[in-house]
């Protein structure tokens, strides 16, 4: 298992300074965002020429694109842009099968009409989840024209919120084009905290055959659950890592949720952890 890390954590860089960072960090592997390159992150149409630059600079440096961020509201009460960015994934997964990226990855969504990112109690709804069902036919069509992995994790804002919501997602969805990245600082509400323990491992007994990517951030007890880089809360990483390991993952333990000061200190901190 080696570290890899969001490329947006290098935001206002020019992607070449990304990737040199990177390496002198000890990085070789990324979760990678087209906007890093100058682009949108789901871009409308395909732009060959500065598709190529980024595949000839992650050979240069040696950088392996893991994943690509292929985010968008999938249950958006907007229909109008739910469908826009159903249009926009399926260029994604071109982009993906372009660049060699494995794994494109999802935002389930939210209901709350601003953003993806904000729980709404409508997310609880049938009528929410049979919006999710019908954005995953289209966008699961697309990956697998592809030959692509879609990567959907658990977020405590989205309509996939629980570990058990996620393996009834699999379930419905039942293509092995979709899978599961996990993140364990997203499994946690306060009042599991304490709980720490039978949480990760309820949630890798559910989930952990079908992970192919994982997170690495941490989270802290200030302000309800707030989101701080690896190694400056309260997650066991010990044990999450030992249970990835246990679930059969060899794949990279990407870094997310942090500040480009904090990177040193937590690749420190995950190779102790992985020690």
């Amino acid at each position: 298992m080696e570290i890899g890390i969001f490329s947006r954590t290098y935001e206002h860089m020019p992607l070449e300074a990304i990737f040199r960072e990177m390496v002198s960090q000890g990085i070789r592997h990324t979760q990678f965002n087209l906007s890093s390159a100058g682009m949108d992150t789901l871009p409308a149409v395909m732009d060959e020429e500065k598709l190529m630059e980024i595949r000839e600079l992650a050979d240069r440096y040696g950088i392996t694109m893991d994943a690509l961020s292929g985010t968008f509201n999938m249950i958006d009460p907007d229909e109008g842009r739910r469908e826009q960015g159903c249009r926009q994934f399926e260029t994604q997964c071109r982009i993906a099968r372009f660049l060699d990226i494995p794994i494109v990855t999802l935002c389930t969504g939210s209901r709350h009409p601003a953003d993806k990112w904000t729980w709404h109690p409508d997310n609880l709804t049938e009528s929410a989840w049979s919006d999710l069902m019908r954005s995953t036919e289209r966008v699961l069509r697309s990956a697998q024209d592809n030959g692509i992995i879609l990567g959907v994790e658990t977020e405590a804002s989205n309509i996939i919120c629980t570990p058990e919501k996620a393996r009834r997602y699999l379930d419905a969805v039942g293509s092995p084009n979709l899978k599961i990245i996990m993140d364990g600082a997203n499994l946690f509400h306060k009042e599991e905290v304490p709980h720490m323990e039978q949480v990760l491992r309820e949630a890798f007994d559910a989930l952990g055959r079908d992970i192919v990517l994982a997170h690495a951030k941490d989270f802290s007890l200030t302000d309800g659950i707030s989101f701080v880089a690896a190694g400056e809360g309260e997650l066991d990483f010990s044990l999450y890592i030992r249970l990835l390991k246990t679930s059969g993952y060899n794949g990279p333990l990407v870094l997310h949720g942090l500040a480009v000061s904090q990177i040193e200190k937590s690749v420190a901190f995950l190779k102790r952890a992985m020690a």
